[in-house]
């Protein structure tokens, strides 16, 4: 009985359906998915589940919540603003980087030339940040400060406490 046949057809598919397999993976890689979720509903996710802690946490008022949302809205419709730029300035970094050498002044320069796109996210952050603190009082603001030192000093950035 001949064995060895069955068995290189059986290899020679194996070897087949892993080449079909890894090379649909990299074409999805290449694609931009490289997390595998769509990260503005991550995003969403994430800031309910925020708000949600924030409210159980400090213990806001309705009044509260909604002044909050209503600043959030605000900022992500900011957001939404500089998005198609932020995109452009991927689009472009990616070609340097996917280059076959790397051209560190030209990274530099693209850079550069996005910098007042960068600094006025960065100042809508801290905005939105200032104003959703003085929504809160005195004492949701002691407990707010408290809690965040308490993570900076454990280390714990983005984790439950």
């Amino acid at each position: 009985m001949n064995i060895i046949k069955p068995v290189k057809s059986i290899i020679s598919i194996s070897a087949v359906c892993a080449a079909i397999a890894f090379s649909s993976m990299s074409g999805a890689y290449a694609a931009g998915n490289d997390f595998g979720f769509d990260g503005q509903r991550h995003h969403q996710k994430s800031g309910k589940h925020m708000m949600k802690r924030m409210t159980k946490v400090l213990s806001l008022s309705e009044e509260q919540q909604t002044q909050i949302k209503a600043l959030k809205t605000q900022a992500k419709e900011q957001h939404e603003l500089q998005r198609e730029s932020v995109k452009k300035f991927k689009d472009e970094e990616k070609l340097l980087l996917q280059a076959e050498t790397f051209d560190e002044q030209a990274y530099i320069a693209l850079h550069a030339s996005y910098q007042d796109t960068f600094t006025q996210m960065a100042l809508t952050r801290a905005k939105t940040k200032h104003a959703i603190f003085n929504v809160l009082t005195t004492e949701q603001q002691e407990k707010w400060l408290t809690k965040m030192d308490k993570r900076k000093k454990n280390g714990k950035r983005g984790k439950r406490d």
